[in-house]
C-alpha cells in the first residue's frame, strides 16, 4: 500500500514545489515592477536637476527590467518600435567609429547605447494612458519648481543673466524646459479639466518665462514650431494667438531678452556669422568624409583644419547644428539613418493621432505633446547640437515612447475585447 501511494505523493510534492515556484516568480516580477515604477518616477525629478542621477536611475529601472524578462516565462509579448532604424544607426556609428581617426574616442562614445534602450523599457512597462499622464504630470511638477529656481536666478543676477538652474549651461535648461511647456500646452488644450486646468496654466507661466530667461534663441524657435503644431493639431485657427503670444512676450521682457529677440533676424550678429562658419566647415568635412564622418567625437580634433578664416575660435566640439554634426561625425550613412528614426516616428504617430476619436482626450494630448516635443527639438537643433545633449535626449526619448503607449494599450484592449 505504501508503496502506491508513494508515487501519489511524489506527484503532490511536485506539484506543490511548481506552485510556490510560480508565486516565488510572481512575487518576484511585481517587486521588479515595484524598482522599475520607482526608477521611471526618479528619472523624471531628476532629469530636470541632475545628470547622474537620472542616468543612475534609467540604468536600475533597465537592470530591473531584465531581470524581470529573465525570470518571467510567461511574460507577454515584448513590442520594439523603431529598432530597425535604430539599429541601423548605431551600427553606422560603429562603422564611422572604425574608419575614425580617433577610434578609442569614437567608440568610447557609444556607450550611451543605454538611453534609447531606455525608450524600449518604457514602451513596454508603462500601460495604458492614464499611467501615462500620471507620468507626465511628475514630470511637468518637477519642471515647475525648477523653472522657479530659474526664475530667482534672473532676480539674483539680473535680466542680462542667463539662467540654467541645476544645468551646467543655459542652453541645457532651455532645452528641458522647451520640451515640457509644450507637454503641457498639449496637455492644457486637449486633456485638462477643472482644477487641474489652472494648474497647468501656471504652470506654462512659469516654464516659458524662465526659458525666456534663458536668453536661448535656438530654443525659443523650437518651442514657437512645437505650439503652432499644437494649435493646428487643436483647431487651425488657434493658429492667429501664436504671434499675438509673441508680442506680448516681447514686450513684457526686459531689455536684455527684447534685444536677444531682435538678434534672431540681424544678418549682422556675430553668432549668426559664427554658425554659418562653423556650417562651412562641417560641408568640407563631409566632402573629404563622405561615408562614414570623422569620428564620433572627432569634430574638435580636426576643426582647426577646417575652420573659415574669419571664424573667430580656433577649436569646436561641435557645429551647433543635429544635420550637420551628425552628417560630419558619421557620414552621408549615418545621418540617412539617423533621419529614418525620425521619418519613422512621425509618421508612426501621426498615424495614431489620426485615428484617435473625440473621446480620447488623454491619448491625444499624449500623441501631440510628444509630436510637439520632438518637433521642437528638431528645430531648435537646427541651431545647436541638441542630440549631443544628454539630458536633454534622455528626456526625448521618454516622450518619444507616449504614442506606443497609447498603441500599446489600444492593441491590449483589442485582445480582450475592450475598448480604449
Amino acid at each position: 500500500m505504501a508503496k502506491l501511494l508513494r508515487p501519489a505523493v511524489s506527484h503532490v510534492s511536485l506539484v506543490r514545489r511548481m506552485q510556490l515556484r510560480t508565486v516565488a516568480l510572481q512575487s518576484s516580477a511585481q517587486f521588479l515592477d515595484y524598482v522599475i515604477d520607482v526608477a521611471i518616477v526618479a528619472f523624471l525629478i531628476c532629469s530636470v536637476v541632475s545628470i547622474t542621477a537620472a542616468q543612475a536611475a534609467i540604468l536600475v529601472a533597465q537592470a530591473a527590467w531584465l531581470g524581470k524578462l529573465v525570470r518571467a516565462k510567461h511574460e507577454r509579448a515584448l513590442h520594439f518600435p523603431l529598432l530597425l532604424p535604430i539599429a541601423a544607426f548605431y551600427l553606422a556609428s560603429a562603422l564611422a567609429s572604425v574608419t575614425a581617426a580617433d577610434p578609442w574616442l569614437s567608440f568610447k562614445a557609444l556607450r550611451n547605447v543605454f538611453e534609447p534602450a531606455f525608450f524600449f523599457l518604457l514602451v513596454n512597462h508603462i500601460s495604458g494612458e492614464e499611467r501615462a499622464t500620471a507620468l507626465s504630470d511628475v514630470l511637468i511638477a518637477a519642471a515647475t519648481v525648477m523653472a522657479v529656481y530659474g526664475l530667482t536666478q534672473s532676480i539674483a543676477e539680473g535680466p542680462a543673466f542667463r539662467v540654467h538652474g541645476t544645468m551646467s549651461i543655459y542652453m541645457t535648461f532651455a532645452g528641458i524646459l522647451m520640451l515640457i511647456a509644450l507637454v503641457v500646452l498639449a496637455q492644457l488644450l486637449f486633456a485638462s479639466r477643472g482644477r487641474r486646468s489652472w494648474g497647468l496654466v501656471g504652470s506654462l507661466v512659469l516654464l516659458t518665462a524662465a526659458l525666456v530667461m534663458t536668453h536661448t534663441r535656438g530654443a525659443w524657435i523650437g518651442l514657437a514650431a512645437g505650439v503652432a503644431l499644437i494649435l493646428c493639431c487643436r483647431q487651425k485657427r488657434f493658429l492667429l494667438v501664436l504671434p499675438v503670444a509673441a508680442v506680448v512676450i516681447f514686450w513684457a521682457s526686459p531689455e536684455a531678452v527684447r534685444a536677444r529677440i531682435r538678434s534672431i533676424v540681424d544678418p549682422q550678429d556675430v553668432t549668426a556669422r559664427e554658425r554659418l562658419y562653423m556650417w562651412g566647415s562641417g560641408l568640407q568635412m563631409i566632402r573629404d568624409h563622405p561615408w562614414t564622418g570623422v569620428g564620433i567625437n572627432g569634430v574638435r580634433g580636426v576643426y582647426q583644419a577646417y575652420k573659415h578664416p574669419n571664424a573667430v575660435r580656433d577649436q569646436r566640439a561641435h557645429l551647433h547644428s543635429n544635420p550637420f554634426q551628425v552628417a560630419a561625425e558619421r557620414g552621408l550613412i549615418g545621418v540617412a539613418c539617423w533621419l529614418w528614426i525620425w521619418v519613422a516616428f512621425y509618421r508612426h504617430a501621426w498615424k495614431l493621432f489620426r485615428s484617435l476619436g473625440p473621446g480620447t482626450p488623454r491619448a491625444m494630448a499624449l500623441v501631440v505633446g510628444s509630436l510637439a516635443s520632438v518637433t521642437g527639438f528638431h528645430v531648435a537643433g537646427l541651431f545647436e547640437y541638441t542630440f549631443g545633449d544628454s539630458e536633454v535626449i534622455m528626456l526625448v526619448y521618454f516622450l518619444m515612447a507616449l504614442p506606443y503607449v497609447v498603441r500599446g494599450a489600444d492593441r491590449e484592449a483589442q485582445v480582450h475585447g475592450t475598448q480604449v
